[in-house]
């Protein structure tokens, strides 16, 4: 039995919520313990949960309606809402991880009832796994490649839940790693380098999301899969001789803006002209459903043409 699509809100909301439950119970069992490994999880939690605050705000704001002042609209705000959570993850939770790891390793302060550390870091792995096996869900059609399905994805909200919440996984399988070397060797310096080891991995996530967030700000390209079906469709309209330029950008969480400068087919009449500009759009926004607007030009043609051979292969 095929299983039911998840939506992006229902991602959002799983990762959030295992956020707020890995900051209440890492808070009391890090003060109850003085683990700096549960607290650096904590930390992790907190910076996770502002960022997905911060990221559903950015989603809201980005589905306001066009005016005046933006005749565009408020798409590409969810990137700058984007790129503030990460920071929040570099500067809040990596900063505390690291901060505690050093406290512990400078000076070590012995763990009190540290099965009850394991014992919630355990409960870390089995929430924020689950998390992130619904982002994967979303993410991934069935049958693909997570790896090819995330480069593909212009879900921004969904891929940075994804990445969100393999952090929170990663983190709780190192302090878990981290918490068993102790109990095992019975020297506090695991629990110091595991708390720092949690720091490093949200700093390298968040400059990995710092650096998807500009350059979506910037204007990325669609990946090259959606810019073959935006030529496919075009080309298969009657009338239209060759396409001179394309250009195709995310243009939100998932929108997509396309510019196009067309070659007609000679002695077109104006109704026919615009006939076939109609046709060119709704084709495109039937085999790309998350194309938002389409703009069209047509100019003489240039030197470098995408023909139909641009298409394929």
């Amino acid at each position: 039995m095929k299983k039911k699509p998840i939506s992006t809100g229902r991602v959002v909301v799983v990762s959030f919520l295992v956020d707020v439950l890995d900051i209440v119970t890492n808070l009391i069992v890090a003060l109850l313990t003085g683990s700096a490994v549960v607290f650096a999880e904590m930390a992790q939690g907190m910076a996770d949960s502002i960022g997905s605050f911060l990221l559903v705000i950015g989603y809201r704001r980005s589905r306001r309606p066009r005016d005046q002042a933006h005749p565009l609209g408020y798409a590409r705000e969810v990137f700058f809402w984007a790129l503030l959570s990460s920071m929040i993850m570099l500067f809040l939770g990596s900063g505390l991880s690291l901060l505690r790891g050093f406290q512990q390793l400078t000076r070590a302060q012995p763990l009190d009832r540290p099965l009850l550390a394991l014992a919630v870091m355990v409960l870390s792995v089995v929430t924020n796994g689950y998390a992130l096996s619904q982002s994967v869900r979303k993410l991934r059609p069935e049958g693909s490649s997570l790896l090819v399905a995330f480069r593909r994805s212009s879900r921004q909200l969904v891929k940075t839940a994804l990445l969100r919440d393999m952090l929170g996984t990663l983190s709780a399988v190192v302090g878990l790693v981290a918490l068993g070397f102790y109990l095992v060797a019975g020297s506090l310096l695991f629990d110091a380098v595991g708390a720092m080891l949690i720091g490093v991995l949200m700093c390298a996530f968040a400059v990995l999301l710092i650096a998807e967030a500009r350059s979506y700000i910037a204007g990325q390209a669609v990946p090259e899969h959606v810019r073959r079906q935006i030529l496919a469709a075009a080309l298969s309209i009657d009338g239209v001789e060759a396409i001179n330029e394309l250009a195709a950008v995310v243009a939100g969480s998932e929108e997509i803006d396309v510019e196009l400068d067309l070659d007609l087919v000679d002695r077109l009449t104006t109704p026919q002209v615009e006939a076939v500009l109609d046709a060119v759009e709704a084709e495109i926004g039937r085999r790309v459903p998350s194309v938002r607007t389409v703009r069209v030009d047509l100019n003489p043609a240039r030197p470098s043409r995408l023909d139909r051979d641009a298409t394929t292969g």
